[in-house]
C-alpha cells in the first residue's frame, strides 16, 4: 500500500516537472539564436547548459509520466504519441548537447545553420508533445479549429426557456466529471461529454438505470463518502453540491430525458425548482455552505443555544480536537479529531460543555470507548456524524438513535452488522447511512431501503 501510494504521488509530479524541460529548451533555442549577433556570442556556453538541464529534466519528466500513465485510463494512441514524442525530444536534446561539447566536436562539427535547424526541430517536437499532453488532460477538442467556431449556449434569461439536459445536466457533468471522462481521457472507458456517450456507459456497463436512481452507478459513485475508494470525482476534485445532485437524481427519475425537453414541460419540475433557480443564478442560495458546497438552511434548529460562553472554545483544542465555526448566531460547530495531537487518547467529555452547539462531528479512526459513545447522546443537535474506523458496535448505536436531527451517519470500516440498521428504523431525520466494509450485507441494506424510503443505505 505504501509503495502504491508513493507511485501515485510520484506520477502526479509529472505535470509539475514536465514544465522544466519546456523552459530550459526554449531558453536554449533563444540563446542559440542570440549568438548570431556578435555582441551575444558569449551565450554559446549558456546554450550548452540550458540544453543539458532540459535533457536531464526531460528524463525525469519521462519517468514520472510513465508512472502516471499506469494510474489512469488514457486513450492509447494519444498516450503513445505523447510518450514517444517526449522520449524523442529528450534524446534529441541530450544528443545536441553532446555535439556542442568539445568531445562531441572532436567527432563531428555541425555547421551553425544545421544547429539552428535542430533547435527549431526541438521546439517543434516540444510543441507537438505538449499538444498531445494537453489532449490527454483536457480532451482532443480542447485546442482545435472547432474551438474558434464553437458557440456556447448562454444561460437562459427566463426559467421558461431552460432545457433540462443542455442547461442543467450537461453543464453539471462538464464542471464536475468530464475532466476525467472525455475523449482522450476516459477513465473506465466512460465518456460523459454528450447525451449519447452517457447512455453508452463504460467498461462495466450502463451508468444510468433510467427511472431508478438507487440502481444508477453514476449516483452511487457521487454519493459515497469521500474516503471511499470508488468515490467520484477523484483526486480531491470538488464534489457535486447537494443542489447539483438533486437535479441529476430528478433527471434520472424522470426517464433521463433528452436535449430538447424544457424544464417546465415536466409536471414534476416543482420538486427541484429551488435547486434549479439557485444553480442558474436566478436567486441566491441560503447563506453558508457545507463541505460539499451545498447550502446550509437559513432556518436554524431552535434547539441550538444562542447564549454561549466563547471562552470554552480553546478548551476544545486542549482535548485533542479542532473546531470550525460554521455560524455565529447561534453558534454552530464542526468538530474533528486533531491529527497532530501528541496523545492518541481523546475524551468526548471535553466536548460536553458545548454539546448542543456541535452540528458536525468527525471521529474517524478515533480510539474511543463505550463511555465515549454514551457522551454522543448528549450532542442532541448533531446533523453529520463520522464514526468510520472506530470500535462502535450494534449495541453502542442505541446511544445515537435518539439524535433526531441526524441526517448523515458514516459507519464505514466498523464492526456493525445488519442489526445496526434496525436501530434507525423509522428515523425521521436520517438520509444517508454509510456502511462500506462492515458486516451489513446487501440484501439487508436493500430490504431496509425499501421499508424506509427516506433513508439510503450506502454500501
Amino acid at each position: 500500500m505504501i509503495l502504491l501510494d508513493l507511485g501515485t504521488f510520484l506520477g502526479r509530479l509529472h505535470p509539475l516537472v514536465v514544465h522544466l524541460p519546456i523552459g530550459f529548451l526554449l531558453l536554449a533555442g533563444i540563446f542559440h539564436l542570440a549568438t548570431y549577433f556578435p555582441k551575444y556570442d558569449m551565450f554559446g556556453k549558456a546554450t550548452e547548459l540550458s540544453l543539458l538541464l532540459g535533457g536531464l529534466s526531460g528524463v525525469s519528466a519521462c519517468i514520472l509520466g510513465w508512472i502516471l500513465s499506469n494510474s489512469g485510463d488514457y486513450a492509447y494512441q494519444l498516450l503513445e504519441n505523447h510518450k514517444l514524442s517526449g522520449i524523442g525530444l529528450t534524446v534529441l536534446s541530450l544528443l545536441l548537447f553532446f555535439f556542442l561539447t568539445d568531445k562531441g566536436k572532436s567527432i563531428i562539427t555541425l555547421p551553425k545553420k544545421v544547429l539552428s535547424v535542430l533547435f527549431l526541430s526541438i521546439i517543434g517536437l516540444m510543441s507537438y508533445a505538449g499538444h498531445q499532453g494537453g489532449n490527454l488532460t483536457h480532451g482532443t477538442e480542447y485546442l482545435t479549429l472547432a474551438t474558434l467556431t464553437e458557440t456556447k449556449r448562454e444561460i437562459p434569461e427566463k426559467i421558461e426557456d431552460v432545457l433540462i439536459f443542455e442547461d442543467l445536466v450537461q453543464p453539471i457533468l462538464d464542471k464536475k466529471c468530464t475532466q476525467c471522462h472525455q475523449s482522450g481521457k476516459k477513465k473506465g472507458e466512460l465518456v460523459l461529454s454528450s447525451y449519447e456517450d452517457i447512455m453508452k456507459g463504460g467498461k462495466n456497463g450502463a451508468v444510468l438505470n433510467v427511472g431508478n436512481i438507487d440502481e444508477s452507478e453514476l449516483i452511487r459513485r457521487v454519493t459515497l463518502e469521500k474516503e471511499h475508494e470508488e468515490f467520484m470525482p477523484t483526486d480531491g476534485k470538488t464534489p457535486l453540491t447537494e443542489g447539483e445532485l438533486a437535479i441529476l437524481k430528478w433527471w434520472i427519475n424522470n426517464e433521463a430525458v433528452n436535449k430538447d425537453i424544457s424544464f417546465l414541460s415536466l409536471e414534476s419540475h416543482g420538486e427541484v425548482l429551488d435547486n434549479v433557480e439557485v444553480y442558474l443564478g436566478y436567486k441566491k442560495a441560503a447563506t453558508g455552505s457545507d463541505s460539499h458546497g451545498g447550502a446550509i438552511s437559513e432556518t436554524y434548529n431552535p434547539n441550538i443555544p444562542t447564549n454561549v460562553d466563547l471562552s470554552l472554545l480553546p478548551e476544545i483544542e486542549k482535548g485533542g480536537f479542532t473546531y470550525r465555526v460554521m455560524n455565529h448566531e447561534p453558534l454552530m460547530l464542526d468538530i474533528a479529531i486533531d491529527r497532530n495531537r501528541t496523545s492518541p487518547k481523546i475524551d468526548l467529555k471535553e466536548l460536553l460543555p458545548l454539546a448542543k452547539n456541535i452540528i458536525w462531528l468527525n471521529l474517524t479512526d478515533a480510539a474511543i470507548s463505550s463511555a465515549d459513545f454514551e457522551s454522543l447522546s448528549q450532542m442532541e443537535n448533531l446533523e453529520k456524524l463520522k464514526l468510520n474506523g472506530t470500535k462502535i458496535d450494534d449495541e453502542s448505536l442505541k446511544n445515537i438513535a435518539p439524535l433526531k436531527y441526524l441526517n448523515a451517519l458514516n459507519l464505514n470500516d466498523t464492526q456493525v452488522s445488519d442489526k445496526a440498521l434496525e436501530v434507525f428504523k423509522d428515523h425521521k431525520g436520517l438520509k444517508h447511512i454509510y456502511v462500506w466494509r462492515t458486516k451489513v450485507n446487501k440484501e439487508a441494506a436493500d430490504k431496509f431501503n425499501k421499508e424506509n424510503s427516506g433513508i439510503e443505505i450506502i454500501l
